[in-house]
């Protein structure tokens, strides 16, 4: 019910949600009304809308020790030197979630914001965590994934999908280009703590700003100093979870 929300869509009628989730009319007037009495919304002549009160549901994973907060100051240091956009994501099933964005000044086109999910096997930020993932969890998401077709250049086959992952596991990076929107690019290195990644990091550009070659030479070193600096600062963050050895 919350995710219907999480659309372009700032208000939704009752009916519109109840289609979005496949839910009837009167369980999805029911769940709102629970939401209503706990201040998360909130309607007005027939439209639903959530209400600033439900980012508190969101503040525990935005805490001081998260991966967002550690990796902010690292990112912006991304965009300072490169003056390309810089993300960071984590894997969610088949798709990745950007938890972290540092802008530069010069907005890309179809602009992604916190929260945002994208195919992980269409972005460069995807399948540097698909990479990572372990043989046996690869190979389900293989079976399952729905590669769908963004761009002429989005990869669909699910055996060149895994030999793409090859090679990103062996060279520790990905640059796609036009793989999920035209004319946008991007290159993307894991966040690696204690040999697993954590999530990953990305600059995205345009092909007017950036080729694939400047994005590798360029950019991507500037973005695995990064990572490296994330990881660092997350493991010492968060002791519970990385003992020491």
């Amino acid at each position: 019910m919350l995710r219907a929300f999480g659309e372009r869509d700032a208000t939704l009628s009752v009916a519109e949600i109840a289609t979005r989730v496949n839910l009837s009319r009167p369980v999805v007037r029911r769940i709102l009304l629970t939401f209503e009495h706990l201040g998360y919304a909130v309607a007005q002549s027939g439209q639903w809308r959530l209400t600033p009160r439900i980012l508190e549901l969101g503040a525990g994973y935005f805490q001081r020790s998260s991966l967002p907060e550690v990796a902010y100051p690292y990112m912006a240091d991304v965009v300072e030197t490169t003056g390309e956009t810089c993300s960071a994501g984590v894997l969610d099933g088949t798709e990745v979630i950007h938890v972290a964005r540092v802008e530069d000044r010069r907005p890309l086109p179809d602009a992604i914001r916190i929260g945002t999910r994208l195919p992980a096997h269409a972005t460069a930020v995807g399948k540097v965590l698909l990479a990572d993932l372990a043989e046996r969890d690869l190979k389900r998401y293989l079976k399952k994934a729905r590669l769908e077709q963004h761009t002429p250049h989005t990869i669909t086959d699910p055996e060149v999908l895994g030999e793409r992952l090859t090679l990103v596991r062996e060279r520790g990076y990905d640059v796609s280009m036009e793989e999920l929107h035209p004319g946008q690019v991007a290159v993307a290195v894991p966040i690696v703590v204690d040999g697993r990644a954590v999530g990953g990091l990305t600059a995205s550009s345009t092909t007017v700003r950036e080729s694939e070659s400047s994005l590798r030479e360029t950019v991507m070193p500037v973005l695995q100093r990064a990572a490296e600096g994330i990881a660092g600062a997350y493991r010492n963050a968060n002791p519970q979870i990385f003992r020491s050895r």
